[in-house]
């Protein structure tokens, strides 16, 4: 995946983002597990807001950097959850580590 996607070179994207459905919350069952997503135009981005910490490129090459303080998964993250708008998903445990592969993978 190339770092375009992730650039966050509109300010509106993670607003479009977070209105567009495209933020996830994946409770596990019956669990409890957690696991927040956001579907990319590529790939889908494994989200650990607690840490911060996204899967993507630009988590990687920028935040980690310190060139900017988070990639707009996180920023989509912040406004979906302060704002309601997250899909959330209930899967069944046995799911858990084959979505997990899935989402961590390149």
């Amino acid at each position: 995946m190339s770092g375009r996607e992730d650039s966050g070179s509109s300010l509106e994207a993670p607003r479009v983002l977070a209105e567009s459905g495209r933020v996830k919350r994946y409770v596990f069952k019956p669990s409890g597990r957690v696991r927040w997503i956001v579907v990319g135009r590529e790939r889908d981005y494994l989200l650990l807001p607690e840490a911060p910490y996204c899967s993507c490129d630009d988590f990687y090459f920028r935040v980690l950097h310190r060139q900017k303080p988070r990639c707009y998964h996180l920023e989509a993250f912040e406004i979906a959850q302060r704002e309601k708008l997250y899909e959330e998903i209930e899967e069944e445990d046995s799911w858990y580590d084959r979505l997990m592969n899935e989402w961590t993978s390149d």
